[in-house]
């Protein structure tokens, strides 16, 4: 069924809506004109963080995305939006997104990414066909209700080569499980406060974990550009990024050396 509107009554006697503040236009108020601007800017007032990272039609195969911010964990990402977007022909979906560094994907068709695999801002599912845009429909929806996860798994990764950690991993555990060699780690530079990660030797090889130019703070020492390490199945190190930009340890298990 359709959703009603308040009897005549009630919509004649309506002076504004609190929420929004938009004033509502009272019978006979002249001049009508001046009185409908006023209508409209509020209005868009009240309307215009909706139109943050929209993606629209500029006309044959090409979109444009207007500016907005977004947060990926503790960081604000903002998007200074673009146009001149050129899409593929003849796609049923293109599914349209800026990844957590912020940059705009417009080639990926088969679906959004999963999340676990890749954090990212959902805009828009656009169908092409002859040259022209045919459908864009809103994604942005996605994000506007999220329900608290709870007893939620972190992400765990197991390293057989050195690898170098993104702030987009923050809250995942790393291991060297299946390695055959040192394996070492290195943290993300110029971290945001509060990135964390975990650390876990799985395999009797040396894992490192290196900083950087930065410190890694615990009771081996406090030397800035050294890395620490262990090599004993079990043990374990919880870091988590200051606001000096230097990692704390929070956690500790077994023997973890600085390098000498």
């Amino acid at each position: 069924m359709a959703e009603v509107y308040p009897s005549d009554n009630e919509l004649l006697n309506i002076v504004s809506e609190a929420e929004t503040g938009v004033e509502y236009i009272p019978t006979g108020q002249a001049p009508y004109y001046l009185e409908f601007r006023k209508l409209l800017y509020r209005l868009l007032l009240s309307s215009r963080r909706a139109n943050d990272l929209r993606v629209y039609d500029e006309g044959g195969l090409d979109i444009g995305v207007k500016s907005g911010k977004f947060w990926i964990g503790t960081s604000l990402v903002s998007y200074t939006g673009s146009s001149g977007n050129t899409l593929a022909d003849d796609k049923a979906n293109i599914y349209v997104y800026l990844d957590s560094e912020g940059n705009l994907v417009t080639a990926e068709y088969s679906a959004f990414p999963d999340m676990t695999s890749g954090l990212h801002v959902r805009l828009a599912v656009v169908t092409t066909s002859g040259g022209d845009i045919t459908s864009i429909v809103d994604a942005r929806d996605h994000h506007s209700i999220a329900v608290p996860a709870t007893g939620q798994s972190n992400t765990i990764e197991a390293h057989t080569s050195d690898d170098t950690l993104t702030e987009a991993e923050s809250g995942s555990v790393h291991t060297n499980l299946g390695a055959t060699g040192t394996i070492t780690l290195t943290l993300p530079a110029s971290a945001t406060a509060g990135t964390v990660f975990t650390f876990a030797v799985q395999a009797a090889q040396q894992l490192r974990v290196d900083p950087g130019t930065a410190t890694i703070r615990d009771n081996s020492g406090i030397t800035p550009d050294k890395y620490k390490w262990a090599d004993a199945v079990g043990e374990s190190l919880a870091l988590v990024a200051d606001a000096n930009g230097d990692w704390v340890t929070i956690a500790k298990n077994g023997t973890w050396s600085e390098q000498a």
